[in-house]
């Protein structure tokens, strides 16, 4: 979800698991911050796709889509006009943090291409990714298709966005583009084990991706997701669910990650891995775990934009949170919100924070 307009620089189905469902509840507007995220809420139809190419009944285009070296202006939400997207630099500024080396290889990429659909496509309702097993495919290559959804739910206004594709078990997605602003919904939702790669967020409205299924693993590679005031990834999934983000580009955003503070029947442990991204523009977090439940944070080779400030501990990288579960009081934070390292929960040297 968002809160208010984005910065210049700049997935729907109830979200559960097998046992229990968990919902989400919303932040408070005026607080970002606040450790109580919530994940996703159903959609009242969904189209099931058998192969990448596959379409649901489309809706009114979203305008052109540009990608350029150098911040734009972020994308309106409302589905039309020109939607660009901000790419990183590829140059290092060797300055700042724990070191300024450059991201391992050329494997992150920095910025998103050009749509082969033009203008792009919005779906009237999630579409569902079926997996090989129910008569879809395990691998889905979209050709750098932009896609959304008809939304209706404004970004600002909580939870209840629809999602735009609904994942199963098994499935990977290939060279996607998540349509800006209002069409981009809930984004992402995994319900199951998912591989992410080469997905492009333009302008994540609630979240960009949710890992959703219990004891489930989401992976997100070589991806770029652009502008959120609050969460890109959401992890709501309990039982040794995993979450790992390598090789990707994600700016202007709250969090990075968080482990939900509040949901039904709320639990874990959930696990975070990080490793050879690239940051710029951190609002609130790069992660917040839940110490109580025995999340686990690790990261290494995070890149920030201009180092990470020791001193007064911008951006944070790691944060403790107290969860709650059905409601139960409010989800806080630990040690004063302060950036942990080398702990049970966030295991992160500051050796791996580096500049760029």
């Amino acid at each position: 979800m968002r809160f208010g307009m984005k910065s210049a620089f700049t997935l729907l189905l109830v979200i559960g698991a097998a046992g229990a469902s968990q919902l989400g509840c919303s932040d408070d507007a005026a607080t970002p911050d606040d450790g109580g995220e919530g994940g996703s809420s159903s959609s009242s139809s969904s189209t099931v796709a058998t192969s990448g190419s596959t379409s649901a009944a489309t809706g009114a285009g979203g305008g052109s889509s540009s990608s350029t070296t150098t911040s734009t202006s972020a994308a309106s939400g409302t589905g039309g006009g020109t939607t660009s997207s901000t790419a990183a630099s590829s140059t290092s500024s060797g300055t700042g943090g724990a070191g300024g080396e450059e991201p391992l290889g050329n494997e992150i990429p920095t910025e998103i291409p050009a749509p082969t659909n033009g203008d792009g496509e919005i779906r009237t309702s999630t579409t569902v990714l079926k997996n090989a097993a129910n008569g879809g495919q395990n691998v889905y290559d979209f050709n750098n298709q932009k896609i959304g959804v008809n939304n209706t739910a404004d970004c600002d206004d909580g939870e209840g966005q629809k999602t735009v594709f609904e994942v199963e078990d098994g499935v990977t997605v290939k060279n996607l583009i998540i349509a800006g602003g209002l069409p981009g919904g809930n984004g992402i939702v995994c319900k199951g084990d998912c591989t992410l790669d080469h997905v492009y967020w333009e302008d994540v409205c609630e979240d960009a991706a949710t890992n959703s299924a219990d004891g489930a693993t989401m992976r997100i590679n070589s991806s770029i997701a652009l502008h959120s005031a609050d969460k890109i990834f959401q992890h709501n999934a309990k039982g040794g669910s995993t979450t790992i983000v390598t090789n990707s580009y994600i700016a202007d955003f709250g969090k990075l990650w968080r482990s939900c503070g509040d949901c039904t029947a709320n639990g874990g442990p959930r696990n975070l891995v990080i490793d050879n991204v690239r940051v710029d523009g951190v609002k609130t977090t790069i992660a917040g775990a839940n110490q109580n439940y025995r999340d686990t944070v690790t990261i290494t080779n995070l890149y920030v934009k201009g180092g990470y400030d020791e001193e007064d501990d911008k951006p944070k990288i790691c944060q403790e949170y107290r969860a709650v579960t059905d409601h139960m009081g409010e989800s806080e934070k630990l040690h004063g919100g302060a950036s942990q390292w080398n702990t049970d929960t966030c295991r992160v040297s500051k050796s791996d924070i580096k500049s760029w």
